[in-house]
């Protein structure tokens, strides 16, 4: 029994150093400095007070003139007839005053389909140099998984707002971003039957 308690150690212990050292290395995600306009794309979450930051972030960057407009993605529940995007993109209009200058990708309801939608439709909806507002461990994910559309743009910027030094949910969004990256690496059929089931399908017509 000692080797197991000597297992779980080492396998708790590993996980805590993994999890520290992922995070210390994306808080140089932050570009906020390099900015010079372009559109900066707000990714959703279900998490309000991580909302409630990214959207805040953003505004204050596109009041600064920093960025030129925002363009809010994902969200997208079909089964709840709910557009996270949307709802996001409204706040940061009365929050800003800017309306004109914000906008949503309605259709996304995760990471990949919100990044495969920019890649498509960038040089209408989200013109200019790309920029990336979420939570800074999500920015390395959502860099790569764009740097693989077809389209893409060459270079893209990362912003994230200081983040929530709280342990317990530092640990949950490294693993919730580990499960994330999983998900990215399996084949895409397999991502969309957990996606239907994990955040609704479009109902097929007729």
């Amino acid at each position: 029994m000692r080797w197991i308690r000597r297992f779980v150690f080492w396998l708790v212990f590993l996980d805590l150093v993994g999890t520290a050292l992922f995070w210390g290395v994306t808080r140089f995600m932050d570009q906020s400095r390099s900015l010079n306009g372009g559109t900066g794309v707000v990714f959703y979450t279900d998490n309000n007070k991580d909302a409630a930051a990214r959207i805040a972030k953003a505004v204050n960057l596109l009041k600064a003139g920093k960025l030129d407009r925002l363009y809010m993605v994902g969200g997208h529940r079909p089964q709840e007839g709910w557009l996270g995007s949307q709802e996001m993109a409204l706040i940061a209009a009365r929050g800003s005053g800017l309306g004109g200058r914000i906008s949503a990708d309605v259709e996304s309801r995760d990471t990949i389909s919100g990044l495969k939608n920019l890649a498509r439709e960038a040089k209408t909806k989200a013109p200019g140099e790309i920029v990336f507002v979420s939570n800074c461990m999500q920015l390395i994910r959502a860099k790569v998984i764009y740097a693989t559309q077809p389209d893409h743009q060459p270079e893209t910027l990362g912003v994230c707002p200081p983040g929530d030094l709280n342990p317990v949910d530092i640990w949950r969004r490294a693993h919730y971003e580990a499960g994330a990256w999983v998900l990215y690496a399996l084949p895409e059929t397999w991502q969309d039957k957990i996606l239907d089931r994990l955040r609704g399908a479009d109902e097929s017509p007729g």
